[in-house]
């Protein structure tokens, strides 16, 4: 039995590092070196029971070393870790039985074997034996939509097939919590929108699964997570609903098309460097505004001047823009 907890995941003050110069040069010479990078900073937030909670950050945020501590493939240097009342490092393999990982390699897969042999072998690992294994892995292969192939090899498969595939072998055990570790990456479009309506209809909505997404992607951040923390540089910059985040670290954009004749006065005012001309014979400038700033107030600045303005719509903001924005608020409370 498991402690009670209102969070399926509680992380408080984690810290982890690694040394700076570990080269494999270095390594055969023998010389680690004692330089050490700190690669997660006071990490600390809440995930509730049955929510879908984003990881967000650009590479070497930190996502990956967190998804490892989370699944006590890696030890925090400092801080408490509870994953479903379980402490990561006092109760590893309790929290290896609640805890599965679904990652983005395909290469996680044995391609030369079945379907149901990889799910079978993942199964025997966890103990299932005899009928109670095979019954468990026909119940995951059928909950994926693989019953049909799960006798075929894997190398034969899709992309699409094979992270179907990777997820039958987390689920054969049933866990409360999936670690997905950019799960859509090499799928195309509608495989990937596919792939996100199973994870929010039906493993969150019909089994109930806690799952700890990690993701590049702004629409498959929009469209599942419930709340996403975004990551800067090993540190927690925000956490909160994404259009939350967005009002939050974001500024208001602003696409303005004036007249190529009033592009060097529109920069002036909208002070921003001045653009190309396009192939229309117009200019066109994205700009983000000052936080105090209106822009109906920015709008009646440029006709003041006697610009001619064409266009003057809100942009929304792209997950670059608002990881960019979280890195610059991170810059200056250092």
């Amino acid at each position: 039995m498991s402690p009670a907890s209102e969070h399926a995941i509680s992380v408080r003050a984690l810290r982890k590092s690694f040394r700076a110069d570990r080269s494999w040069l270095r390594r055969l010479q023998g010389r680690e070196g004692t330089a050490m990078r700190a690669v997660l900073q006071d990490v600390q937030f809440d995930v509730g029971r049955g929510e879908i909670f984003g990881l967000v950050g650009a590479n070497g945020a930190g996502k990956t070393t967190l998804l490892k501590i989370l699944s006590t493939a890696l030890l925090p240097d400092q801080g408490t870790v509870l994953v479903d009342g379980c402490d990561v490092v006092a109760a590893a393999a309790d929290v290896r039985r609640r805890v599965a990982v679904v990652p983005a390699d395909e290469r996680a897969l044995f391609w030369r074997v079945s379907a149901a042999e990889n799910v079978r072998l993942f199964a025997a690992l966890y103990g299932l034996r005899g009928v109670a294994r095979d019954e468990a892995v026909a119940s995951a292969l059928a909950l994926v939509g693989l019953a049909d192939v799960g006798h075929q090899q894997v190398g034969t498969f899709s992309s699409g097939m094979r992270q179907r595939t990777l997820l039958a072998r987390a689920l054969v055990t049933r866990p409360p919590i999936l670690i997905l570790d950019e799960p859509t990456r090499s799928l195309d479009p509608v495989t990937a929108r596919d792939l996100r309506q199973f994870i929010r209809d039906v493993l969150c909505g019909q089994l109930g699964t806690t799952i700890i997404l990690a993701t590049h992607s702004t629409e498959e951040a929009v469209e599942l997570c419930d709340r996403a923390a975004l990551m800067v540089r090993g540190r927690i910059a925000a956490v909160d609903t994404l259009p939350r985040l967005r009002a939050r670290v974001g500024s208001a954009r602003v696409r303005v098309r004036v007249e190529a004749a009033d592009a060097t006065r529109a920069a002036g005012v909208l002070g921003v460097a001045a653009e190309p001309v396009s192939s229309t014979g117009d200019v066109h400038f994205d700009v983000s505004l000052a936080p105090d700033a209106r822009p109906s107030a920015v709008l009646a600045s440029l006709v003041e001047a006697g610009i001619r303005v064409s266009e003057f719509a809100p942009q929304p903001m792209t997950l670059a823009d608002l990881l960019q924005a979280a890195a610059a608020g991170a810059t200056a409370d250092v």
